[in-house]
């Protein structure tokens, strides 16, 4: 991850130190390559997150039925078995996201045209939603 990172931020920094003018970017040119590249990846991914997160509750069940079949302490089940405080904090980090980044969106809306400043825009409004979720979690721990 970090290498992908790195790489990344060289190839930004290339492009952006060129000294030649660069032409006004066609977006018409860019949609071919979103449908041909990046929707089917986006697609896989949601598709692997589902079999993941399904094959998770699975064993999870499996995992229950056999410990109640072996009549366990519940000191170990506690331990083993992910608590209700757990899926809680799934699902607020999950709202957290979701709504910053809409509210990053329907911010970039207001400013057309669609440019660098959107992308500027979503990233603050994403990590302001990691932020509040960082914050959540802190206030849980107390």
């Amino acid at each position: 991850m970090k290498g992908f990172l790195l790489l990344l931020l060289f190839c930004l920094t290339a492009g952006g130190a060129s000294a030649q003018t660069a032409p006004a970017l066609d977006y018409g040119a860019l949609q071919p390559l979103a449908q041909r590249v990046f929707l089917p990846a986006f697609g896989l991914y949601l598709l692997c997150n589902f079999v993941l997160a399904t094959i998770k509750l699975v064993l999870s069940y499996l995992l229950k039925r056999q410990i109640v079949a072996a009549s366990v302490s519940e000191s170990i089940v506690e331990r083993l078995l992910p608590g209700p405080q757990d899926e809680q904090n799934k699902v607020v980090k999950w709202v957290a996201l979701l709504l910053s980044t809409g509210a990053g969106l329907l911010i970039s809306s207001w400013y057309l045209p669609l440019d660098i400043h959107s992308v500027v825009i979503l990233l603050f409004s994403t990590a302001l939603g990691f932020l509040a979720y960082y914050l959540y979690l802190r206030r849980q721990a107390r």
